[in-house]
């Protein structure tokens, strides 16, 4: 018996290794395109603009519950990184959130408060739709909805759950229960690393709840706990070789404080946005072994993908089986979730494709396909939305290129320049 489940054991083993070492090349090769870090550095900038705002938003909250007393020390255990500077800071951080009068600003500035609050969380859901791949935000009315909804009862959320968490640790039983062991070596690490676990769990929170689409718990949890600890390790190295170093202070002077904290919102970034990253790897794990491909699609590219995307519907229509969704889609193409998105969404602009009404998540085929013709496909790929056919346009008019010349680049590709562009009467007379 142990004979015939070794060799099996060996195999899931080799497998689950094989899925480690591809998932890790996955996320370096995504760190090094410079996307994700690209976008960490925009979140950097707009937090640094609109943190006053959202504290006070939140502070205003907080205060009508009586809690926002605690907002004090949860900031300065985010800042803890910085180390000697993290008090500093936190104290010119509140003292901006004290400067901001929620009740007193009027409805004009409340309406620009709420503008830059929900302008730093458009961004934040532009960069978790990036890396989840998802092409399109939520709209505005979700967006209003949505945002406000995580900065108005999150922190009421996260504070109620910690003064639950206090009242817990004060009950009779609950140091009787501490004072046996290994009872209370339990309490005692739950309560050193109570901070880390907070991270995770408002990390969950993000990955599941920022990008517009559906995130599993698992996948997100997994996520937010490798980023959790990195974060951890992260803030001791930040805080031992970055801030006690020094050196930020002899050359920035008086902005040592403010550069080493948009250096520490940037590691941060980075951090949150590698573990949404792995949550996506984790619910996708087919994503890990697809070729990676470069940002812009070439149009080779883009008619190949929407002759396969029609194939594939096409088989289904003819089959009388049920119509696909982009999951389906995903597993007999494997590219990423923004071309086969676009893809879908550029056919369904054209009128080729449409969403079944029962099913949203259905694609169904809007045309027979004994009507559609590759050349019907490639016109509309090379056309493009009504905005870059206006361009398109513009560059015919000014380069004086007539309709039945564009014509002939479609249905004659073989012909040469010279015949597609003949040359003026007083060129060819030139020997």
């Amino acid at each position: 018996m142990h004979s015939i489940r070794r060799p099996v054991i060996m195999s899931q083993l080799k497998k689950h290794l094989h899925f480690l070492r591809a998932l890790a090349e996955a996320l370096f090769y995504d760190m090094r395109q410079g996307e994700i870090t690209l976008r960490a550095t925009g979140l950097v900038y707009t937090t640094l603009l609109s943190l006053a705002p959202l504290l006070a938003l939140s502070f205003s909250v907080l205060k009508g519950f009586g809690v926002h007393n605690q907002l004090e020390p949860m900031l300065l255990q985010v800042l803890t990184p910085l180390g000697e500077k993290a008090e500093e800071l936190t104290k010119q951080i509140l003292g901006f959130v004290d400067n901001v009068q929620v009740g007193v600003l009027g409805i004009l500035g409340l309406g620009l408060l709420l503008y830059t609050v929900v302008s730093l969380m458009q961004k934040i859901e532009e960069a978790f739709n990036y890396v989840w791949e998802v092409p399109k935000s939520r709209n505005l009315i979700e967006q209003v909805r949505d945002y406000l909804t995580v900065v108005l009862v999150g922190p009421i959320l996260i504070f109620s759950g910690l003064g639950i968490w206090s009242y817990v640790m004060s009950l009779d039983w609950v140091q009787s229960v501490a004072a046996i062991e290994p009872f209370g070596g339990l309490l005692a690490f739950l309560v050193k690393y109570a901070p880390v676990f907070i991270i995770i769990m408002a990390f969950t929170f993000l990955y599941m709840y920022m990008p517009n689409t559906k995130v599993k718990f698992k996948p997100a949890l997994i996520g937010a706990t490798v980023a959790g600890i990195v974060w951890q390790i992260a803030g001791w190295i930040f805080a031992s070789f970055v801030v006690k170093s020094g050196q930020q202070t002899a050359i920035y002077s008086i902005f040592a404080s403010l550069f080493l904290f948009m250096l520490w919102l940037y590691v941060a970034w980075i951090i949150v946005l590698g573990g949404a990253r792995l949550s996506f790897y984790l619910q996708y794990p087919d994503a890990v072994y697809r070729p990676r491909q470069p940002k812009e699609p070439s149009l080779q590219t883009r008619e190949l993908l929407a002759a396969a995307v029609l194939k594939a519907i096409t088989h289904r229509f003819e089959c009388g089986e049920p119509p696909l969704t982009l999951e389906d889609l995903r597993k007999e193409i494997p590219v990423s979730r923004f071309l086969l998105m676009d893809t879908l969404d550029e056919l369904r602009t054209y009128g080729v494709l449409s969403l079944d009404n029962k099913t949203p998540s259905h694609y169904l085929l809007q045309i027979s396909p004994n009507l559609v013709t590759v050349e019907h496909i490639r016109r509309y790929l090379w056309q493009g939305d009504p905005a870059q056919q206006q361009q398109a346009q513009q560059v015919k008019q000014q380069a004086g290129l007539s309709d039945s010349w564009l014509n002939d680049l479609m249905t004659k590709p073989r012909q040469t320049l010279q015949e597609a562009l003949p040359l003026p009467t007083t060129l060819k007379q030139q020997p």
